[in-house]
């Protein structure tokens, strides 16, 4: 009975599945520190990277999880242990 959709862009998207489905929605961001997009050999695009489909988000949105992925594996694995248990227990 889990769904998972892996790529809103923008405010209209979380409204729309919050609305359809109610308090069932948990929503997750994945953050990044921009130094460690850099290493990942993210560059800055004008017109791209500040478009709503990139930045949408930002702002407006209250998640109910946000993950840090800065490359430490073992954190990321306890953060999303974490998320897959309150899943779990929801259901």
């Amino acid at each position: 009975p889990v769904q998972v959709v892996s790529d809103t862009r923008r405010l209209s998207d979380v409204e729309w599945f919050r609305d359809t489905y109610g308090d069932v929605v948990q929503t997750v961001r994945v953050v990044a520190t921009e130094e460690t997009r850099k290493r990942r050999n993210w560059v800055f695009v004008t017109g791209v990277d500040d478009a709503e489909s990139e930045c949408g988000l930002d702002q407006g949105v209250a998640f109910d999880w946000v993950i840090t992925n800065d490359g430490d594996e073992v954190a990321l694995g306890e953060q999303l242990e974490e998320l897959v248990q309150s899943l779990h227990r929801s259901l």
